[in-house]
């Protein structure tokens, strides 16, 4: 989400290969029923991933 849906510069900053990281968004979608590449999706998970900081719910 840091990098604007731009994989390749995901997969760089998170030090793995751009594959790796498509098939994690694959499974996350599988998993969660949002895909991240819709626009929709990706703003109700961020929004959860939000607010989930603000509630101290991550570590």
């Amino acid at each position: 989400m840091e990098r604007d849906r731009r994989t390749e510069a995901a997969a760089h900053a998170l030090h793995i290969h751009p594959n790796t990281l498509a098939y994690r968004l694959r499974r996350f979608a599988e998993l969660t029923g949002r895909d991240p590449a819709t626009t929709e999706s990706f703003a109700e998970v961020w929004l959860a991933l939000r607010a989930a900081d603000q509630l101290g719910l991550t570590s």
